[in-house]
């Protein structure tokens, strides 16, 4: 064994056994065990750099160690190496261009949250759930996802590679042209005699007027009853989501921020902002996420909508980038909760009717169907009549 690496055991050592022996008296009487775990990383530590079979780079090693244990909190905690983080803090050119995707870790590899509607990725064909295994012919089992975004962005009219996991597929590779997006507007319609149908995929500081707009115009064309499409809206602020909800609530909460560090947050709605109070309807998806399920999560504690569907995907939190010595860390730090106290982060949420995906093909010639849509169809007509609103 090298002299660096018997002195790095020394000095990791003795730290270690004077923080650990008096932290395990305290962590007994406190009922905290972090002390006896951190006793046993400093015996993990010892027996491999003394007793594996070559000698140990210890750099590695470390580097291994930050990696793995930010991996295992969630699929947006991650560690930077020094060129990573550099890559990171370097801010994006007004010229970049992208897929349009939201990516997270999940089974070690980097995942996509939801393919945003119209954009690159979703015309080629990429879904919630999919994984990236390489872009441009770099593995992503390491790459943070921060970085995996970073990756995709580059010049209008480009080109990245990706070779595409699955599940139920054979692995499958892909290049998709980059193109510069712009934030999509709320789309609304008559989807038949006293039914709406608002779309919204995208939000931002201007999307809860927006909507309104929309409801506004589709009141005058006769509609009494709405759909509300969130399937794959997972762009934007939380805060703009709770702006979104607001329009559907009588006032009330929409939502809690929680974190041990962080301190707890109720979100309300301001019912003087309520611009529908007629039977709704919202549609979800597998990449429904982030500010979309704020929304959902809302309208589905305070009873003012069922939710129809998939699961949502789960992706609701707060990250906070810290620098460290060499590199960095992206730690989540606080959480979305719906205001009954259930958790969106890591859980998703359950639609109160649920729809499974089609997997069947299409007829030849026949028109696609969109199964999520009429079976929202069929509840919020359900809602909307005499006996429900009595029962309401």
């Amino acid at each position: 064994m090298s002299h660096r690496a018997r002195l790095v055991i020394a000095l990791v050592s003795t730290g270690l056994v004077g923080y650990v022996t008096l932290g395990s008296l305290l962590g007994r009487a406190l009922g905290d065990t972090s002390y006896g775990q951190l006793a046993i990383f400093n015996e993990v530590v010892n027996l491999a750099l003394n007793n594996y079979v070559e000698p140990v780079n210890l750099d590695r090693a470390m580097a291994g160690a930050r990696l793995g244990m930010a991996d295992a909190l969630d699929g947006d905690s991650c560690y930077l190496d020094a060129e990573q983080y550099k890559l990171l803090q370097q801010p994006a050119a007004e010229t970049d261009a992208e897929i349009g995707v939201v990516l997270t870790r999940r089974f070690a590899f980097v995942m996509v949250v939801a393919a945003r509607p119209g954009s690159p990725a979703a015309k080629a064909g990429l879904q919630a759930g999919d994984i990236l295994k390489s872009i441009d012919e770099r593995h992503t089992r390491p790459m943070p996802a921060p970085i995996a975004e970073r990756l995709l962005r580059g010049a209008p009219g480009s080109s990245v590679k990706l070779q595409v996991l699955r599940a139920g597929a054979e692995p499958f590779d892909l290049s998709v042209v980059r193109e510069r997006l712009r934030p999509a507007a709320a789309e609304s319609r008559m989807l038949d005699e006293g039914t709406g149908y608002v779309r919204v995929s995208d939000f931002t500081p201007a999307t809860a007027e927006d909507v309104r707009a929309q409801l506004e115009s589709l009141r005058r064309s006769g509609a009494v009853r709405l759909l509300l499409d969130l399937r794959d809206a997972a762009w934007g602020a939380p805060a703009d989501g709770v702006r979104v909800a607001e329009l559907f609530l009588q006032g009330g909460p929409v939502a809690k921020l929680v974190g041990r560090r962080t301190e707890e947050q109720l979100l309300q709605a301001d019912a003087a902002r309520s611009a529908w109070s007629g039977p709704l309807a919202v549609l979800v998806s597998n990449g429904t996420a982030g500010p979309g399920e704020i929304v959902a999560a809302a309208l589905a504690d305070a009873g003012r909508a069922k939710l129809v569907g998939e699961h949502t995907f789960g992706r609701a939190a707060l990250q906070k980038t810290v620098a460290l010595p060499e590199g960095g860390l992206v730690l989540t730090v606080a959480k979305y909760m719906s205001p009954k106290g259930t958790s969106i982060h890591g859980q998703g949420l359950t639609p109160s009717v649920p729809v499974e995906p089609d997997e069947d093909e299409e007829a030849e010639g026949a028109p696609k169907t969109d199964r999520i849509l009429e079976k929202a169809l069929e509840v919020v007509k359900a809602e909307s009549t005499p006996a429900a609103k009595a029962a309401a």
